[in-house]
């Protein structure tokens, strides 16, 4: 199921600003049975800690949107939901899906209980019919895989249930809405942040999951901003490879071999998530070279900032996640009223200009040196809804 190339789509992707600008625009309780549980160890072995528990109060920092006005109580509200790919990642049950059901229930709405995929599109797709089956309004989707959930969210139109696309884009097929970040822009936060920390030598490149828009945008980002150096023969890379559902064993296997075939000669990891830098961390610190080859990572998980704290780390780049759940409540309640779109921007995923809200990204770094960066505590104070600075120790 995995696909192939970059989806078609990713180099026709654009964006433009409409009259109607916004505010801005701009992983969760463990799920037994989602995850390996070599997962969660690594995590508490790497940051010392067990991990810590979700501030109470999350939900509340986001109120009601300007433009938005609650819906009037009726007979019948409109029933929606929300598919997660897994619960393994912070972000998706404590981030994206805690705001969309918050913000859906502010806009008189009747969200089902979040559901996980287990980053299986065949399960996926037959969560979906299911779903249909329920006679949901509304749709919101965080696909496994872009290219498999076409045929879903071709039944989903066919059977009059729209669909608002949330993170990683779908191509080539009717979509409501899109609520997610700029892949390429992502990749070339990290990809430039890494770059003046280590301009030459060996690098390894530990991309994502290869059936999603976001792994293949991030991944071409990056290396826009390294190709200069790697055809004047700065930059070598030794080991570039996709990772399967973002997996931080793979992660680490493919740091082992690339430290095995090189001698232990790694200058730079560009990586582009942070559950993979939790193996590629796990490798370096087998070989006592933890804090001495610089590791990107993407999603500012607690866990992370400990290990950018302690220096294992150089930088994770931050969306706000939470924005993105709220705006994916807003984008299916205007399809379902039948409302026009107050997103400011627009996407083509090949079946057509889209309404877009497209989050912000900044890069955190240990003391807010570097691209586009931000210190550890200085990200804690403005979201104390994730991570506040007692639980970092800062």
């Amino acid at each position: 199921m995995t696909a192939k190339g970059n989806g078609g789509f990713s180099k026709s992707r654009k964006s433009k600003t409409t009259a109607a600008s916004a505010t801005g625009s701009t992983g969760a309780t463990t799920n037994p049975g989602a995850g390996p549980s070599s997962e969660i160890s690594r995590r508490q072995f790497l940051s010392h800690s067990s991990g810590a528990a979700l501030t109470a109060g999350a939900a509340a920092l986001v109120g009601s949107q300007p433009g938005f006005v609650r819906a009037a109580a009726a007979a019948k509200p409109f029933r929606v939901a929300m598919l997660l790919p897994s619960f393994d990642q912070r972000r998706w049950k404590a981030a994206d899906g805690a705001f969309f059901l918050k913000r859906a229930k502010e806009l008189g709405m009747d969200p089902l209980p979040l559901q996980s995929s287990n980053n299986d599109p065949i399960l996926q797709a037959s969560q979906i019919e299911n779903l249909l089956n329920q006679n949901i309004d509304g749709l919101v989707l965080v696909a496994v895989n872009v290219d498999a959930a076409v045929a879903s969210v071709r039944k989903a139109n066919d059977a009059g249930v729209p669909v608002v696309a949330h993170n990683y884009i779908i191509p080539n097929v009717k979509l409501c809405g899109v609520s997610a970040r700029d892949g390429v822009e992502l990749g070339r936060y990290l990809g430039k942040i890494l770059l003046d920390a280590a301009p030459k030598g060996n690098w390894v490149v530990n991309k994502g999951d290869e059936g999603t828009d976001i792994a293949r945008l991030k991944a071409e980002g990056g290396l826009e901003m390294i190709q200069a150096q790697i055809d004047n023969g700065d930059i070598k890379i030794v080991s570039d490879q996709w990772m399967r559902a973002w997996s931080g064993d793979l992660s680490r296997k493919q740091m082992e071999q690339a430290l095995i075939a090189t001698n232990n000669e790694v200058a730079a990891v560009l990586s582009y998530c942070d559950c993979q830098a939790y193996g590629i961390i796990e490798a370096l610190r087998a070989q006592g070279l933890n804090g001495k080859v610089p590791v990107t990572g993407e999603d500012g998980e607690p866990e992370m900032l400990k290990l950018v704290l302690q220096g294992d780390a150089m930088v994770t780049a931050w969306t706000k996640f939470d924005e993105m759940g709220t705006r994916s409540a807003e984008l299916i309640y205007e399809c379902l009223a039948k409302e026009p779109s107050k997103a400011p921007d627009r996407v083509d995923n090949g079946a057509g200009e889209v309404p877009w809200y497209k989050a912000a990204i900044e890069n955190i770094t240990k003391d807010g040196q570097g691209y586009k960066a931000k210190s550890v505590a200085q990200f804690a104070e403005e979201n104390p809804w994730w991570v506040t600075k007692d639980e970092l120790g800062l």
